[in-house]
């Protein structure tokens, strides 16, 4: 290959293999080195011997299929000079059976049955011989096959020194073969001859009265072996009499006229109704053992059932109490828990303080009322609180007051808790009271009220700081602490004086 590419190359032009424009050394072809031309020469020789060597062998395998069926046909490997000696005593045994059979009597009807077993039996010979005949023309395929597998080269040129002599060797083999094949196909026609010579004879054979050849050389009997086939016909005959009679009988005529039974399906159902029964003997077995166990259990739990009566007892007595406290029993009407029972006596009085206040805020208007009514929806109910308009006379929820009056309602109620606190700690007084924004949702009038409410309580020595943006307060309250926002921080301006 080297000194191939070396023929190519050209100065100044750029190596295929190293890329160099200069070639110092290329390499030189040797005196007894193949040019490309001599192996393109090789390799069509070479592929002109396969497709021939090929050609070859499927004439050779045709050859040899054809030479297999022509001995199959001719009944195998044996030799012509035997079948014409097998054919010429079978010619003499058919004269002298012709000759000894003048007289068939009883013996026709064995005779028939014989010939059918006979022919019966050739049937079978004929078919056996085919295929054995076709498996050695399988065998002789499969050998080919696997020799042009495995010696594809080898096979090629054989032992010869060269191509054209093995070549020369096939040509001659194939000469023979072809020879073989026309003594083949001889042989072939001989044993058709010897057929139809067969059929000939048997055929003359049926005109005398016998099936086939067999019956007839078997029909020459001694007279003991008639008499052993009459007696053994008329025990035959007994025979089918008394199974003739036994089928009549209308029991077994009933049962013929039975579908037949089906033994994989009884024993199917046999191996099924056992496994169904070995089932129930262990459930039963298991259910024996729990009911023992259940007795057991019950004489246990009749005991825990007749100690745990006066522990049940006392358990109700207390989950009564319980639940009636906690306002979740039947007789608790109200549904009222014993604190909210203990906390409305204490919310009465503070409504009752915050009245005080309520009533000048509002000009009389409004008054509040404690209401243990049961609330909706299950909810808890022994701290509610209503609202009586003087204006309507009706109650009224404290849900439907506006933004104003709920802000001075709610303040009359920490004021009257602040008095109920003071009055609850021994006189210790609430001094201060902080109130955030609100003032804003109240009218002019609501708020001069308000803060008249606001000033009697600072007359009476309380504190009330009031934190709020509406203007109004600046000029009821004259001590005021102002914070100013600024960037830098917020500032604080103590004020008393009222606002113009």
């Amino acid at each position: 290959m080297a000194a191939e590419l070396a023929l190519q190359l050209t100065d100044g032009e750029p190596c295929a293999v190293c890329g160099s424009p200069t070639h110092p050394d290329p390499a030189a072809l040797h005196p007894d080195q193949p040019t490309a031309a001599d192996e393109q020469a090789a390799e069509t020789r070479h592929t002109t011997a396969q497709e021939t060597q090929q050609a070859l062998q499927d004439k050779l395998r045709e050859l040899t299929e054809q030479a297999a069926t022509a001995r199959g046909e001719a009944g195998g490997d044996i030799p012509l000079a035997d079948l014409t000696a097998e054919h010429t005593t079978l010619q003499q045994h058919l004269t002298q059976t012709l000759q000894a059979a003048a007289d068939t009597g009883p013996a026709t009807e064995e005779l028939h049955s014989l010939d059918q077993q006979h022919t019966r039996t050739q049937s079978d010979r004929t078919d056996t011989a085919t295929r054995l005949a076709a498996v050695d023309t399988s065998y002789d395929q499969l050998a080919a096959q696997a020799q042009d597998l495995d010696h594809k080269l080898t096979t090629a040129r054989g032992g010869a020194p060269t191509l054209t002599q093995r070549i020369t060797e096939l040509t001659q083999t194939a000469d023979r073969l072809t020879t073989a094949a026309v003594r083949a196909a001889t042989t072939a026609r001989t044993a058709t001859d010897h057929q139809l010579a067969t059929e000939r004879a048997e055929q003359a054979v049926r005109t005398t009265g016998f099936d086939s050849l067999d019956n007839a050389a078997q029909a020459l009997l001694s007279d003991d072996d008639l008499r052993a086939l009459e007696e053994e016909i008329n025990q035959w005959r007994e025979q089918r009499a008394a199974a003739t009679s036994r089928l009549q009988d209308p029991d077994l005529t009933s049962a013929a006229a039975q579908p037949p039974a089906d033994h994989e399906e009884a024993t199917a159902q046999l191996a099924a109704a056992t496994a169904h029964h070995t089932h129930a003997a262990t459930t039963a077995a298991h259910a024996t053992e729990r009911t023992q166990a259940l007795d057991a259990l019950r004489t246990q739990l009749t005991t825990h059932i007749q100690r745990l009566e006066p522990l049940e007892h006392a358990y109700r007595t207390v989950d009564h109490l319980h639940a009636l406290i906690n306002g979740t029993s039947p007789s608790n009407r109200l549904r009222m828990q014993l604190k909210a029972y203990v906390l409305a006596a204490r919310l009465e009085e503070v409504v009752a303080a915050a009245n005080t206040r309520l009533a000048p805020m509002s000009e009389n208007r409004y008054t509040l009322i404690h209401s243990d009514d049961r609330a909706s929806h299950g909810a808890r109910s022994g701290l509610g609180l209503k609202i009586t308009d003087a204006c309507s006379g009706k109650d009224r929820d404290t849900d439907t007051l506006s933004g104003g009056e709920s802000f001075f309602a709610s303040l009359a109620l920490a004021l009257g808790l602040a008095d109920v606190v003071t009055a609850e700690s021994g006189g210790q007084a609430l001094d201060t009271l902080f109130i955030d924004e609100g003032f804003g949702t109240l009218n002019e009038d609501t708020l001069h009220n308000v803060l008249d409410t606001l000033d009697s309580l600072r007359a009476h020595d309380r504190t009330v700081g009031v934190i709020s943006h509406v203007p109004e307060l600046r000029r009821r309250i004259t001590h005021r602490l102002h914070v100013r926002k600024a960037t830098t921080g917020s500032t604080l301006a103590v004020i008393t004086e009222a606002a113009e």
